[in-house]
C-alpha cells in the first residue's frame, strides 16, 4: 500500500505513520465493487439456470405464468453476464 509518510511529534517520542492517499481508497472501493458485482452476478446466473432447468425437467408444471418467468430468467441471465463483462473487461 502506498501513501504519504509523516512524522508526528509528541512529547514522548517521534511516531512515523503512513496515511493512505485518495488513490488508495479509490482502488480499494473499486476492488470491492468488482468483487461484489461479480459475486451477485454469478449467484443470479446460478438461480436462472436452476429455474430454466426446472422448467425443462418438469414439463407438466408449465403455464403461461411460468413461461413468462422462464423468459424473464433468460433475460436476467443475459444481464448478469453483461454485468460480469462490464466490470472485468
Amino acid at each position: 500500500m502506498s501513501g504519504v509518510t509523516t512524522t508526528c511529534l509528541t512529547p514522548d517520542d517521534n511516531v512515523t505513520m503512513t496515511v493512505p492517499t485518495t488513490n488508495d481508497a479509490n482502488t480499494a472501493l473499486s476492488y470491492i465493487y468488482v468483487v461484489l458485482t461479480t459475486l451477485t452476478s454469478i449467484l443470479s446466473i446460478v438461480g436462472c439456470v436452476l429455474l430454466i432447468v426446472a422448467d425443462v425437467v418438469f414439463r407438466e408444471l408449465r403455464s403461461s405464468g411460468r413461461r413468462l418467468l422462464t423468459w424473464l430468467s433468460v433475460a436476467d441471465c443475459l444481464t448478469a453476464v453483461g454485468n460480469i463483462l462490464g466490470v472485468t473487461w
